[in-house]
């Protein structure tokens, strides 16, 4: 330290929080005390932060001394939040250890569930442990990822009791966790919601409309315990939706509802009354017999995964003014899946009608194979610019047929990059 002392500490305090609140992990902060009587004071200020179980997780997953004596981590939660109490305006409890989707878990084996609940973050005592200190009302933003070996078994009260304490909270995020509503309360200054990998006790998602009215983004990703879900919020703007296959009805009502990124397998029945969409992104294995989807008047750009093309371009494409279509196959798919799923010329002219096209590299190389079927090219067209993959062994003879759709003056340039063994040719029309 120099003669005039710790420069730290000539910074206001309330700079130097704002520092630590952007560091946010609850350790780093707890080392950075030491730094400085300035940074200790801060410390106490600090409006984010972050714990994290990772440590314990692994010593449990090899069956170490963590399964005999974890660390208190909700007594560390509770001790964080009162703490810091009425600055804290954002929470993150991390016991998850980068456990994405609960069937990732494989080493949790039937009857090897873990029956400890000192993990367990979507509890209620875990809950309220953090929720009903000084920090619960001025909370804003709130993320849980749950340890799933125990929270896979147990229904937990997180919402009923977030949304008790919680009343400022605007951001909320909860993963691997089985979650109730009973005691659901309406939080009207909740406006981002996600979802992850979790069983919800809401089969039709009622009480998520009545009690979230102000949503302007949803996340429902991996969400079970779904029979017949409606989304119905009339604030919506952005909503990512991926389904399992057991709803069979799927609905979303929402008149201002901007961008739609919905994933799903065969429901039955879809309803889409978005008028003000412009932005739908769906991943489907095949549409059912009953599709409302007459409110999408506003619809603009759209991308497709699915072999079911010939039925999707009828629903989505049809006379609406598609500006950018984006296209691939589903994984599983083989490069000649697409000749079975669609007739080429009648796929050439969908083409031909939208002025900007993207096709995925699975989708391009099944269409280098569909396009030696086409007996027809010779129609006005749209196409302004094209992007398309295809391996480098392939010739550009066999592309021709897309080729003549292209629109008058369109330029044709190479550009080599980064994908392997894939190059991308790409039409622009300079205007």
């Amino acid at each position: 330290m120099s003669a005039s002392g710790n420069p730290l500490d000539a910074l206001p305090a309330a700079v130097l929080a704002d520092v630590l609140g952007r560091v946010a992990d609850a350790g780093d902060i707890a080392a950075c005390r030491l730094a400085s009587r300035a940074l200790l004071v801060a410390s106490y200020l600090c409006p984010r932060a972050r714990l994290c179980a990772a440590d314990c997780v692994r010593r449990r997953r090899g069956g170490g001394e963590g399964r005999a004596g974890a660390p208190a981590f909700r007594t560390t939660a509770r001790s964080l939040a009162s703490l810091l109490g009425a600055h804290l305006r954002s929470l993150s409890l991390d016991a998850a250890d980068g456990q994405g989707f609960p069937d990732d878990a494989m080493w949790v084996e039937e009857g090897e569930f873990d029956e400890a609940d000192d993990l367990h973050l979507t509890s209620g005592e875990a809950v309220t442990a953090w929720a009903a200190t000084a920090a619960g009302p001025v909370l804003r933003e709130v993320e849980i990822a749950d340890y799933w070996p125990q929270a896979c078994w147990r229904k937990a009260e997180a919402l009923p009791l977030i949304s008790h304490y919680c009343l400022n909270l605007t951001r909320l995020g909860l993963k691997n966790a089985w979650l109730s509503v009973d005691g659901l309360k309406k939080m009207p200054n909740l406006t981002h919601l996600t979802l992850e990998f979790s069983r919800l006790d809401d089969e039709d998602l009622n009480q998520l409309n009545e009690c979230f009215p102000c949503l302007h983004t949803l996340n429902l990703i991996g969400v079970g315990g779904l029979k017949d879900p409606k989304i119905h919020l009339l604030q919506l703007k952005t909503c990512r939706w991926e389904v399992s296959n057991v709803p069979r009805s799927l609905a979303v009502l929402a008149p201002n509802l901007v961008s739609l990124e919905l994933k799903c397998v065969r429901p039955d029945k879809l309803i889409l009354d978005t008028p003000s969409l412009s932005t739908l992104k769906l991943t489907i294995e095949k549409l059912g017999a009953t599709v409302q989807v007459d409110g999408l008047a506003s619809l603009t750009d759209l991308r497709i995964e699915s072999l079911d093309l010939s039925y999707l371009f009828l629903v989505f494409v049809g006379s609406r003014a598609i500006r950018m279509l984006e296209l691939e196959l589903p994984e599983s798919a083989s490069q000649y899946d697409l000749l079975e799923a669609v007739n080429p010329d009648y796929l050439l002219k969908m083409l031909a009608r939208i002025s900007e096209v993207k096709l995925g590299p699975r989708f391009s190389c099944g269409l280098t194979l569909c396009l030696a079927l086409c007996k027809d090219s010779g129609f006005k067209s749209c196409l302004k610019k094209l992007l398309i993959h295809v391996p480098q062994s392939e010739s550009s003879f066999q592309l021709l047929p897309l080729f003549q759709i292209c629109a008058p003056l369109c330029e044709f340039c190479r550009d080599q990059m980064a994908m392997g063994n894939l190059e991308v040719i790409l039409y622009i029309q300079y205007v």
